[in-house]
């Protein structure tokens, strides 16, 4: 950031509002003793109230315009704030807010063109949310742009609804416990409706003063919304079906505004993870930039063009930082990935394994069902062995037979046996077939008689 060169004019000699009957004062919480009286106009409060209000989502700011003074009889210093100028362009997060060149010569300009008898006296930003206090990065711009000692830093928490102003003291920034709204004395109603709003008191009906910018906000809405108009009906009857009607479409309506209220929290609860996860991912690049910015505390005496460049180098390193952790959770999301199909493979390896196993079990149930089975292949084997063994004999006999015609006497002899082999089977078979025709033959009824008279002697024979 290159600020233009700004010229300080010396405190002035004046009258505190709060002794001076042409104003009127109010504090805001209880100004202490060794605080640095600060007197805030009743406009600009609400201005910047209303340009805290107009974006909550990110940190907006400006700059505080008004005199540095001494009391004419005590000679102790105090500021007066009575003018603001919005910062048109900057660069904010939802955590944080930094001038640019751009929007210090805006202002300058818009400084020397309106309001060119005012002075810088500090600067304001809004806290969304966070509190009131300074952050490092709210610290270094204080301490490097607006080092004058009685320039002072206003913050405001336009959600909170809370707001305090900070003063230099013994070399640090400290909050001050109260300040001062003053306005014309004409305009003291106004001022006692806006120091209430601010508190969060409620304003006693009538009155003069224009409405606080929440108020406005709510009455503009139901200013917009359009107007019903109601139809009336002489017919009781009618009328009573008419308000049963609308209680039933009242209690669907009842019932569709509950699921959607369901539907609505569910979504704020996913929201709220999500904004969880990005408050903190912006704490960590909050505390790289506050680490950046504290190394770079002690490198601002080279001049201001120098630690802009150094600035900027440091915002092009956090920017590949940044690429550099979107890479990483890139690469981690693709081993997720890897990861996730191992487990799948592995899962179904175990099943295949399971199977195996079921297999072989029901195979080791098998082999004890047939324990003679490891025999039987045994003897099968010496089987096979021993016909082998006659193959080989009788492959030599023929290899070693060269003669042609003890190969023919060999075969000749070999079909005789076999002719003889088959007439003897084919007697054996007729002799059977001769026996079992005569066992089939009845017995003679003389046997039959003589088995009745069992007890005499069998018949004596000679054959």
């Amino acid at each position: 950031m290159v600020f233009d060169d700004v010229k300080y004019r010396e405190p002035e000699r004046r009258c505190r509002p709060d002794r001076d009957r042409r104003w009127a004062c109010l504090a805001y919480g209880l100004p202490g003793v060794i605080d640095l009286p600060i007197y805030l106009d009743r406009e600009t409060a609400d201005l910047i109230e209303r340009h805290a209000l107009r974006d909550t989502s990110v940190e907006l700011g400006g700059i505080l315009l008004g005199k540095e003074c001494l009391d004419e009889k005590t000679g102790l210093p105090f500021v007066m704030v009575t003018k603001s100028l919005e910062a048109k362009h900057y660069e904010n997060t939802q955590a944080s807010f930094t001038y640019t060149h751009d929007s210090w010569e805006e202002i300058t300009r818009d400084r020397d063109r309106l309001h060119p008898d005012l002075d810088i006296v500090g600067w304001y930003h809004t806290h969304p949310d966070f509190g009131i206090f300074l952050s490092s990065h709210d610290q270094f711009i204080h301490r490097h742009f607006f080092a004058q000692p009685l320039q002072v830093a206003y913050v405001v928490d336009p959600i909170r609804q809370t707001r305090g102003f900070f003063q230099w003291r013994d070399g640090e920034l400290e909050e001050v416990e109260g300040y001062y709204l003053f306005a014309d004395r004409a305009d003291r109603i106004a001022l006692t409706r806006l120091v209430n709003d601010l508190e969060n008191f409620p304003n006693a009906e009538g009155g003069g003063g224009g409405l606080s910018p929440r108020l406005e906000a709510q009455l503009i809405a139901m200013l917009t919304r359009p107007v019903t108009h109601h139809q009336t009906t002489a017919d009781r009857t009618q009328t009573a079906v008419l308000f049963s009607l609308i209680g039933s479409l009242v209690g669907m309506l009842v019932l569709a505004a509950g699921f959607l209220f369901y539907q609505t929290y569910q979504e704020i609860a996913n929201q709220a993870r999500t904004l969880k996860e990005v408050q903190q991912s912006t704490g960590e690049i909050i505390s790289a930039q506050r680490l950046a910015l504290d190394s770079l505390l002690g490198e601002t005496s080279d001049g201001p063009d120098k630690f802009t460049a150094r600035y900027n180098l440091v915002v092009r390193e956090r920017d590949d930082a940044r690429k550099e952790v979107s890479r990483s959770k890139t690469i981690d999301a693709a081993l997720t990935d890897r990861s996730n199909q191992l487990e799948a493979n592995i899962l179904k390896l175990t099943k295949e394994f399971e199977t195996a196993k079921k297999t072989v079990e029901r195979y080791n149930e098998e082999k004890k069902g047939s324990p003679d089975l490891l025999s039987r292949l045994a003897f099968l084997e010496d089987a096979v062995k021993s016909k082998a063994k006659t193959i080989r004999e009788k492959d030599a006999i023929l290899e070693t037979t060269k003669d042609a015609d003890k190969i023919e006497a060999l075969i000749n002899s070999y079909q005789r046996t076999w002719y003889t082999a088959a007439a003897g089977w084919g007697l054996f078979l007729v002799t059977a077939l001769g026996f079992f025709t005569m066992l089939g033959q009845p017995k003679p009824a003389v046997k039959l008689r003589d088995e009745s008279t069992t007890d005499d002697p069998p018949p004596h024979r000679i054959a």
